[in-house]
C-alpha cells in the first residue's frame, strides 16, 4: 500500500514535469529550426493525448509500474521523433533522451536507468542513420525533413559515441544518486515514525509508571509487614508482583531509549581503544562468563572512527551481551576490526548456540525474543544506532554453529 501511494505521487510529478517540458520544447523546436506546422500540432496533440490516457490509468490505480514503462516507451518514442525533425544528427535536441533515463530512476528502480540508456542510444544511433540514408518510408499525414542529407560517416559515429557515452554517465549517476535518494528517505521515515512512536510511549510511560511504582512499593511493604502471617505460596505471589512490575519498568525505559533520537555528538576515537572499554564495561555486567575466552584481534590495527562514543558503546554493550547469553556453558569470543576503502568493519564472532532463518529474520523487530527475562530491544536498539551513523548490520548464524555480527561505519575522515 505504501510502495502503491509512492508510485502514484512519483507518476504525478512525471505527468506535470513532462507536459512542462514536452512542450517548452516543442515550442522551442517551432522557433529555432524550420519544424513544419503539422508536425509541431502532432507532437503537442500526441503529448495532450497520451497525458490524459495516463490520467485516467492512473486514476484506476491498475498496474502502476506498467504504466512507468508504459510512459518512459512513449517518452522516447516522441523524443526520436523530435530529433529526426529537428536534424537528426545535427539537433540540438539529442540530449533529450537525459530526460526518460532520470525518469526511469526516479519512478521505477535506479537499475532501469541503464535500460533506458542503451534503449535511447539505439534510437539516437536509428534517428542519425534514417536521416543520412533518408530510408524512413513517406506517411501521409507528416512530411519529410527538408534538411535530411548524408553527412560524414566518421562524424557519425563520434557523434553516436559522444551520446551514448553521455546516456551512460548520466545513468550511473541517476542510478547512485537515486540509491542514495531512497535510502535517505528510508532513513527519514524510520527516524519520523520513532518519534511520533517516542512521543506516545512517553506519555503512556507516565501514565503507567506512576501508578506501578505506587503498587509495587506497597506491595513490598505489605509484604514485610505480614511476612510472618504469610504462606510460602502467598509470598511467592507478592515477590512475583513486584519482579512483574519491575519488568515492566525495564521493558518501558527500553522501549523509551530505543525511541529517543537524540542528536549525535560525534568524535574521531581509535576502534582499539574503544573496543577494550567496552570489554572492560562487559566484565561487569550479568551476562559475562569468565568461561569465554576473548581473543582480542583488532589489537595493534591502527584504525579510527567517527562516531557518538556513548551511543556507539551502548549498541556494541548490546552485541556482545547477545555473544556472551549465546554461550551459557563457555566458548570462544573473537573481537576484529578493518579498515576497508570506505568502510570501517568491526566484527563479532561467537561460537554459540546460533540461530536458523527464522530467528534471523526478525533479529532486529523489537520486543521479539527467545530470552525468557529479555526485552527483544538490544539487538532493535544496535541497529538502530548503527543506521542513525549511516552504517548497516549484517548478522552471519547457522544453528549450533555460532554467529558473526559485522558492523559497517562509513569513513568520515581520510
Amino acid at each position: 500500500m505504501v510502495t502503491t501511494t509512492l508510485t502514484r505521487k512519483r507518476l504525478r510529478v512525471l505527468m506535470m514535469a513532462r507536459l512542462f517540458i514536452a512542450t517548452l520544447l516543442v515550442f522551442y523546436a517551432q522557433f529555432v529550426f524550420p519544424l513544419e506546422r503539422t508536425v509541431f500540432y502532432a507532437l503537442i496533440a500526441a503529448i495532450a493525448i497520451l497525458s490524459v490516457l495516463y490520467l485516467v490509468w492512473l486514476s484506476s490505480g491498475y498496474r502502476l509500474r506498467f504504466l512507468s514503462l508504459v510512459q518512459i516507451g512513449w517518452d522516447l518514442m516522441l523524443e526520436s521523433a523530435l530529433i529526426y525533425y529537428t536534424g537528426g544528427a545535427e539537433s540540438l535536441f539529442a540530449a533529450v533522451y537525459v530526460l526518460s533515463i532520470l525518469s526511469a530512476g526516479f519512478v521505477l528502480r535506479p537499475s532501469v536507468s541503464f535500460y533506458v540508456a542503451v534503449a535511447s542510444g539505439v534510437l539516437f544511433m536509428g534517428m542519425m542513420l534514417l536521416t543520412h540514408y533518408q530510408v524512413l518510408p513517406d506517411l501521409y499525414f507528416l512530411p519529410r525533413p527538408s534538411f535530411m542529407g548524408r553527412e560524414d560517416p566518421i562524424y557519425l559515429f563520434y557523434a553516436t559515441y559522444v551520446q551514448i557515452t553521455v546516456f551512460l554517465i548520466v545513468a550511473f549517476l541517476t542510478y547512485y544518486f537515486s540509491g542514495r535518494i531512497r535510502t535517505l528517505e528510508g532513513r527519514m521515515k524510520a527516524q519520523e515514525r520513532l518519534a511520533l512512536l517516542g512521543e506516545v510511549i512517553s506519555n503512556i510511560a507516565h501514565e503507567i509508571r506512576n501508578p506501578l511504582a505506587s503498587i509495587s512499593g506497597s506491595v513490598e511493604l505489605i509484604s514485610k509487614d505480614l511476612r510472618s502471617k504469610l504462606t510460602k505460596t502467598q509470598q511467592k505471589l507478592m515477590d512475583a508482583v513486584v519482579e512483574e512490575s519491575d519488568r515492566v519498568k525495564r521493558i518501558f525505559s527500553g522501549l523509551l531509549d530505543f525511541t529517543r533520537l537524540s542528536e549525535l555528538k560525534r568524535e574521531t576515537i581509535s576502534v582499539d581503544r574503544f573496543l577494550e572499554q567496552v570489554l572492560m564495561l562487559m566484565t561487569h555486567q550479568e551476562a559475562f562468563d569468565p568461561n569465554v575466552k576473548v581473543v582480542h584481534l583488532y589489537k595493534g590495527k591502527s584504525v579510527r572512527m567517527n562516531v557518538d562514543s556513548e551511543a556507539m558503546k551502548q549498541a556494541m554493550m548490546n552485541l556482545l551481551t547477545n555473544a556472551y547469553e549465546s554461550m551459557p556453558g563457555g566458548g570462544r569470543l573473537e573481537v576484529d576490526c578493518y579498515r576497508n576503502r570506505d568502510e570501517i568493519q568491526i566484527s563479532i564472532q561467537d561460537t554459540g548456540n546460533g540461530m536458523d532463518q527464522k530467528e534471523l529474520s526478525s533479529l532486529f523487530i523489537p520486543f521479539r525474543t527467545t530470552k525468557a527475562s529479555g526485552t527483544g530491544l538490544g539487538m532493535a536498539q544496535a541497529y538502530k544506532v548503527v543506521n542513525q551513523h549511516g552504517g548497516r548490520l549484517v548478522v552471519h548464524s547457522k544453528k549450533h554453529e555460532g554467529t558473526r555480527v559485522e558492523l559497517f561505519l562509513p569513513r568520515f575522515y581520510g
